[in-house]
């Protein structure tokens, strides 16, 4: 499942975090319309601290499995910063869910992580992308005079992504590394628009399948957006990502309306969470 990511509607100059280049998920010319996304964790964000309360030292670990190697491609620098990782065995194959931090003081916009699956042996296993699930929007001026608007990740916010499109064939106990690089957009003359989607009274819900969360959407903006969207990763203790829950909505919300959802079942509740709303727009 992809991460909606905004389209802008001219030219953009990608920056990678690395010379070997890239294209962003979703990323290129969308005309008058594209999809936005934005986040943020629900409550206080989780810390980094070592295992209290009885936790083992793997519940509280920010690389999952033991013994993974995670690292940056080489030559690789930027604005992100790779803070925590999981790699798990799914129904339907390999899943990775990764949460990146921007350490720079710029807003990073249609982001994206590409990793690289290595064997025990540091034999390709296959390379993969998926975009960013970004915290906040932006008015982004054209330079013809009109407006749109841009997801981005804000200096210091926590960004989180998942990708389930790997083989099926592929078990964790085979990866021996990760190596990974992002790219984004820097945009000139970009203005934070506050407070764009805003998600209020989530709660998880225990069922037979799972954990599923309930909450309200809201719409801030000046302008209707339609098919909203969840996304819901719970976390533990230090702020891992365990696996993601989604909602969908086929609704038109205006400014200032609301919609109310209900996600999908995770088997890791975890102990936290953080969720990411996005919606399409047109101009």
């Amino acid at each position: 499942m992809l991460t909606r990511v905004m389209f802008v509607a001219v030219a953009l100059v990608a920056a990678a975090c690395s010379g070997s280049g890239g294209q962003p998920a979703g990323g290129g010319q969308g005309g008058n319309g594209g999809a936005i996304g934005v986040g943020g964790a629900a409550g206080a964000a989780p810390g980094v601290g070592g295992a209290g309360g009885g936790a083992s030292a793997v519940d509280d670990a920010l690389i999952f499995p033991p013994g993974l190697d995670v690292e940056l491609e080489q030559g690789g620098a930027g604005l992100f910063d790779l803070t925590a990782l999981t790699l798990r065995d799914g129904p339907d194959g390999l899943e990775l869910y990764a949460s990146l931090t921007n350490v720079g003081d710029l807003p990073a916009c249609d982001a994206a992580l590409k990793v690289t699956i290595n064997d025990k042996n540091n034999q390709p296993l296959g390379m993969f992308i998926n975009g960013l699930d970004t915290s906040h929007l932006y008015l982004y001026t054209l330079p013809d005079g009109s407006q749109t608007i841009a997801a981005c990740a804000s200096p210091g916010d926590v960004t989180m992504t998942n990708i389930f499109t790997m083989a099926p064939d592929i078990a964790a106990a085979d990866v021996g590394s990760v190596v990974y690089y992002y790219v984004y957009f820097v945009l000139d003359g970009i203005t934070l628009i506050d407070p764009g989607f805003t998600v209020t009274d989530v709660q998880p819900v225990t069922g037979t399948d799972g954990t599923s969360y309930t909450g309200t959407f809201t719409n801030g903006l000046a302008m209707t957006v339609n098919s909203p969207s969840i996304r819901v990763f719970p976390v533990n203790r230090v702020g891992r990502p365990l696996a993601v829950a989604g909602a969908n909505g086929s609704v038109q919300i205006p400014p200032g309306g609301t919609w109310t959802f209900q996600t999908d079942s995770v088997d890791m509740p975890g102990v936290d969470y953080a969720v990411f709303p996005a919606a399409s727009f047109s101009n």
